[in-house]
């Protein structure tokens, strides 16, 4: 039974048909999407009041996080309610129309955030571990950036709709999805290239940089210990270095938490699109899924705890704005806060 309902997905003739597990489970599912709901427009939305609040110590690696909260936002508040009224109703209750329009916003949020991720890793790349580059570090690079990331997430939320794959009832029937089990060229050509240019290629991008990322911040950091290096280096490169320890642990920690919430859901997709797809019972595809939202309020309050401007402000605390912090500290000046931190060694040196 359960594989005729699989097998039958992407041609779905009755949208109102039941949910193929308990109601009881789907309730359950109902009240952690309520959860993600309520989070997903606290925890975005504190960080995109207190940025929009100080707008002076805005930073080119800002743009991004902005940029990421927006869109984790736009999905809580046009994406959440479909399946979450749904899951509690125990069937699908919005038709064809509007579940191409939740596949829309769910996969349109999902590819932006992957994107900027990528963006933002290369960002860091190029200020960190290729100085020759750093003219690539401005806001209208960062503006150009959060572009392109939109566009590309438009494109692979778009291709369904005109005809490339297709949204249908995903899991359990109460939330939409791409089609993953159909075995035409169409769907399997389209299955093919997301996991290649919106998955695999993406996720070796933000690997490999932040790999780069943090064996050069350990190397400065060795040298720092140095008797002789402390000699030849300013209190203001230290500060910048300690800072950079920091912002880096904060954006691998929030490209952390985005591939663990979307890796499930991307195994479970790969299992049903190029093995089986009978293998993966109704409610383990809709597992999966559901966890895959959780993104939307991991990537915010990671960066909410990682960031201690950010936290004073939740808690009502007057605390200095210190050095831990992503944005740039007010004593260190642009210029300085966007030099690669191997220009600056080689800066104070010379001046010695």
């Amino acid at each position: 039974m359960v594989s005729n309902h699989s097998y039958s997905y992407c041609n779905i003739q009755d949208w109102a048909q039941p949910a193929l597990a308990s109601c009881h489970v789907l309730k359950w599912i109902g009240g952690y999407l309520c959860f993600v709901f309520l989070s997903g427009i606290v925890f975005n939305g504190i960080i995109l009041i207190i940025h929009l609040e100080n707008r002076k110590r805005r930073s080119p690696i800002e743009i991004f996080i902005l940029a990421l909260c927006l869109s984790n936002l736009t999905a809580t508040i046009l994406g959440i309610p479909l399946p979450l009224t749904s899951n509690l109703a125990c069937r699908w209750l919005y038709g064809k129309y509007l579940c191409y329009y939740e596949g829309f916003v769910a996969y349109f949020v999902g590819m932006v955030g992957l994107y900027l991720l990528t963006s933002l890793s290369l960002n860091r790349y190029w200020m960190i571990v290729t100085p020759h580059r750093e003219y690539f570090l401005t806001f209208q690079t960062a503006y150009i950036s959060v572009i392109l990331s939109v566009l590309g997430g438009l494109f692979w939320a778009a291709a369904p709709i005109f005809g490339w794959n297709d949204y249908t009832l995903e899991g359990v029937l109460t939330s939409c999805s791409i089609c993953w089990q159909a075995r035409t060229v169409n769907v399997i050509s389209y299955n093919v290239a997301m996991f290649i240019f919106a998955y695999v290629l993406p996720l070796f991008i933000m690997a490999y940089c932040n790999i780069c990322i943090y064996l050069k911040v350990r190397e400065v950091t060795r040298m720092k210990a140095l008797r002789f290096v402390q000699r030849h280096i300013s209190k203001t490169y230290c500060k910048r270095q300690t800072m950079e320890r920091h912002i880096a642990k904060s954006v691998f920690l929030i490209i952390f938490g985005f591939t663990v919430a979307w890796t499930p859901y991307a195994i479970a997709a790969f299992i049903s699109s190029f093995l089986s797809p009978t293998l993966i019972s109704p409610l383990g595809g809709t597992l999966p899924a559901i966890f895959a939202k959780s993104s939307i309020y991991f990537n915010p309050l990671i960066y909410i705890i990682s960031n201690s401007h950010i936290r004073s402000k939740v808690f009502s605390r007057r605390t200095p704005f210190r050095n831990s912090d992503v944005s740039i500290p007010v004593k260190v000046p642009y210029q300085l806060a966007n030099t690669p931190l191997k220009s600056q060694i080689v800066v104070n040196n010379s001046s010695k």
